[in-house]
């Protein structure tokens, strides 16, 4: 993989300077599976956020509804 497509993809990916500096270093000495660690980690971590919203919106969803049911009362 070209060093420009991985930037660019750690980018996309929201990785932070530190997370990006660590996964050159690995990358830079062929050490992939270093790499392939440090992408599930980033994984678990925007996973972990998706799981945190979808929460807040089930909340949100019920206040709504709850909210609905005193207006037809």
């Amino acid at each position: 993989m070209e060093f420009e497509k991985l930037e660019n993809c750690l980018n996309d990916l929201g990785c932070n300077q530190k997370e990006k500096a660590e996964m050159h270093k690995y990358y830079e000495r062929h050490d992939i599976q270093s790499v392939i660690r440090l992408l599930r980690k980033r994984r678990q971590t925007i996973l972990g956020t998706i799981h945190k919203e979808e929460k807040q919106i089930s909340c949100l969803d019920y206040l709504v509804f709850q909210l609905e049911k005193e207006i037809q009362a």
